[in-house]
């Protein structure tokens, strides 16, 4: 059982591993151009929500001259009046940067790429939903192996004795019962070893997934870097020693997928 949960983790790295070249295989070179621009866009819009308007605005123009290299001559010989208003839109857009305009503009430059052959990759198009597979797939992996390396049965004996233990403390300490508390701190050793023991068992299958997950995460987040997965329903929420959160990443879309996730299946697979 071991070893099919090993393989089925070593292909979920592999497709991690396989991701750029999925994305690459989806057209020319030109679309890791499309990506910059379209990431861009994304990007200032993100800053506007953070109210930095003056990044917004060098992030349009670094997207502005990526298109005209890139994209502009060829989408104008297809449909010259879509070239000139996706032209009209960057330059009205790098002037009063609003949320709604940069998204409306990236909408045009994604269909005028697309008049000439050139799309996003599904991995980036849908990463929403790939990362939300990833992370469901994993969450669901480690709970299955911490279910059967785990001796669940040992660990909830342990839990309740050091819980009645703890309650019969506090009581005493409650009630002043210094001859009761001196006896139960002579237990006291044992509760540590049972503490221990169970922190052992818990902690056992990370020998098997910890490597594996590691390399996960570093390759997801540098392939996903920069890019925006998912938009907040509100504008900004104002985190303690982080600062302002606007916009999921794959670091907070995955962290948030993969702990909800993760909660569901302890419940449903190993009941603690």
């Amino acid at each position: 059982m071991q070893k099919k949960m090993l393989i089925v983790l070593a292909l979920a790295l592999s497709f991690a591993l396989i991701l750029p070249g999925l994305a690459r295989a989806q057209g020319t070179g030109d679309s890791d151009d499309l990506f910059r621009i379209i990431n861009s866009l994304d990007t200032s819009a993100a800053s506007l929500r953070r109210g930095n308007s003056d990044s917004a605005k060098s992030l349009i123009e670094q997207a502005y001259q990526d298109y005209q290299s890139s994209f502009s001559s060829s989408v104008a010989g297809v449909d010259s009046s879509l070239d000139e208003q996706i032209k009209g839109k960057f330059t009205a857009v790098y002037q009063a940067p609003t949320e709604a305009e940069i998204m409306s503009l990236r909408s045009d430059v994604s269909r005028a790429a697309s008049l000439v052959g050139v799309h996003l990759s599904p991995i980036f198009e849908y990463s929403l939903f790939v990362i939300l597979g990833i992370s469901i797939a994993v969450s669901l992996l480690v709970n299955i192996i911490t279910k059967k390396m785990v001796n669940w049965e040992l660990v909830k004996q342990n839990k309740e004795k050091i819980a009645a233990f703890q309650k019969e403390y506090r009581e005493a300490m409650k009630k002043r019962d210094m001859k009761l508390v001196h006896k139960l701190q002579l237990q006291q050793p044992e509760i540590n070893k049972l503490m221990m023991q169970n922190t052992s068992q818990t902690m056992k299958p990370s020998i098997i997934y910890m490597i594996p997950l590691f390399i996960l995460w570093i390759t997801l987040s540098g392939y996903f870097k920069g890019w925006v997965v998912a938009w907040l329903p509100f504008i900004r929420i104002d985190l303690p020693f982080i600062g302002p959160l606007v916009v999921f990443g794959f670091g907070w879309w995955y962290f948030i997928t993969y702990l909800g996730f993760s909660q569901i299946f302890r419940k449903v697979i190993i009941g603690d």
